[in-house]
């Protein structure tokens, strides 16, 4: 029987959990306070997830050891400011991760180093990782995979075995996985997408129209290739799944959090509030901030994330931020496009 250690008990940690212990394979999902794991092990609920009922097979634990040692696959399901603690965590705990294959379904990019998330997990658990880390991405909200609405992912790896691996592990006859070798695109694709749902949803707070919001998508899209093939990723791979799939899906989705926090700040709230507000953690915050500095590290010019820097940073009315994309210098499609 296969062993799978899930690092991360929230709603996609629960619903991946759910998905593989449902195909046979011996899951153990952590969670990392003693007292909401020992709530979760007892209740099999969480309260703001009640879309799914935790599998009676899993065993939960707050005990990283336990969810990791001698495991088969270990997958990363936790906000993306807390991997590289977890990371530190499970290093210490001298768990046996010998021939382990590590994924990643975070989608962030650190603000302090700028890494992508599967570069924070090899930073601290080592390159002798390298070539068996996958990372898993694509438009898959938790409400909707933990119902068994037919989904499609991607699996991206240097490495397609491992790729292959993976996609082997979670494929389903309602959740597709295609592979990829472009981890970097992939993870870029991921997390970029975040802050262009902020985007999309101010345009729903400010009860804008859906002409906004399709000029908004496209060109977010081609603002997130600019800066993702910079950072390595091919131009091929933000037009799929994990790129412009996910980039439809969070920027129209009921139950994409980033979107909702843009639509609170359209509505004029604060950034404190907005957060609070959506009660999940809204990835496209931080990732805001990672995207800005690599445009002023790499000399981009990206108009839509410098917008929404200026609102989520600087408290920007988003009225203001819209105006000033609507009335930046004319010029020819074409010449936007002609690199795409």
């Amino acid at each position: 029987m296969t062993t799978v250690g899930v690092l991360g008990a929230g709603s996609w940690g629960i619903t991946l959990a759910n998905l593989l212990a449902q195909k046979g394979n011996n899951v153990t999902l952590w969670e990392f306070d003693p007292i909401n794991a020992s709530k979760l092990s007892q209740s099999r609920k969480l309260s703001f997830f009640p879309q799914a009922t935790l599998s009676k097979e899993i065993f939960v634990t707050s005990d990283i050891f336990t969810a990791a040692n001698s495991a088969d696959f270990l997958l990363f399901v936790v906000p993306s400011h807390t991997l590289r603690s977890v990371a530190k965590t499970l290093k210490r705990s001298n768990a046996n991760l010998t021939n382990i294959t590590l994924i990643s379904a975070v989608k962030g990019i650190e603000n302090s180093t700028l890494s992508l998330m599967t570069e924070i997990i090899l930073d601290e658990l080592g390159e002798k990782n390298n070539e068996q880390i996958v990372a898993i991405s694509g438009p898959t909200h938790a409400e909707e995979v933990s119902i068994k609405i037919p989904t499609a992912a991607v699996s991206a790896s240097k490495d397609i075995l491992a790729a292959i691996k993976v996609q082997k592990l979670f494929m389903t006859d309602f959740f597709r996985i295609y592979t990829q070798s472009d981890i970097t695109g992939v993870q870029t694709a991921g997390a970029l997408k975040n802050i262009y749902a902020i985007a999309a949803g101010m345009c729903d707070g400010l009860a804008l129209g859906d002409n906004t919001k399709a000029a908004l998508i496209t060109r977010a899209l081609r603002e997130m290739i600019k800066l993702g093939v910079k950072m390595g990723g091919d131009t091929s791979t933000y037009l799929g799944l994990a790129g412009l799939g996910d980039l439809m899906v969070t920027c129209f989705s009921k139950y994409s959090r980033n979107r909702a926090l843009g639509e609170k700040l359209g509505r004029g709230q604060t950034l404190s509030a907005a957060e609070k507000g959506v009660l999940m953690v809204a990835e496209g915050v931080k990732t805001t901030k990672s995207a800005f500095d690599l445009a002023e590290k790499f000399g981009l010019d990206l108009p839509i994330t410098k917008q929404i820097y200026s609102v989520l940073y600087n408290n920007k009315p988003p009225k203001d931020a819209l105006q000033e994309l609507m009335l930046r210098q004319a010029k020819p499609e074409e010449l936007i496009y002609k690199n795409f």
